[in-house]
């Protein structure tokens, strides 16, 4: 006895008028990745994935001009140049890096997540002004976690 093939021409339809792979899929009672084999069989034409701004549920709200200092920070940690510390407030041993000054993106404070949230609470950090060349995770892993730009910069800082 044969098996009973299912007909998804409906398939089709429901995709284009709107409704997610997943969502066809949920209807026919399989996964999305045979709901996608079976559309792109049937010759569909798939929607961008891309999403921008309030469509991407990764949107937080805006541009964020932390993403290249936070990525540096996790370069220095992976490589070992940058170590995590102690909550500076309580001791808790789970951190977050925090910049006050986004300009020196090696310059952080070890807080946890409740004092991290705290301190956001009524503060903003200094944004971003300075344009980072692009660098290798090997580039910023041989700064030491500090440029040299920043260190000058630091040490003057210092001296006053």
């Amino acid at each position: 006895m044969a098996a009973k093939r299912k007909e998804y021409g409906e398939a089709v339809i429901a995709y284009e008028s709107g409704l997610s792979i997943q969502d066809v899929a949920n209807l026919y009672g399989i996964t999305r990745q045979a709901m996608h084999k079976i559309l792109k069989r049937r010759g569909v034409e798939f929607r961008g994935q891309l999403k921008f701004g309030a469509e991407n549920h990764f949107y937080n709200g805006g541009y964020q001009y932390d993403i290249r200092v936070r990525s540096m920070v996790q370069s220095a940690i992976k490589s070992g140049k940058l170590k995590k510390d102690c909550c500076e407030v309580c001791g808790n041993k789970k951190v977050d890096a925090h910049h006050d000054d986004y300009n020196f993106p090696f310059e952080v404070r070890w807080l946890c997540r409740t004092h991290h949230a705290l301190w956001h609470e009524t503060n903003r950090p200094v944004r971003r002004t300075v344009d980072f060349p692009p660098m290798s995770r090997k580039q910023i892993a041989s700064m030491g976690g500090i440029a040299s730009g920043e260190r000058r910069q630091r040490e003057k800082r210092d001296e006053k």
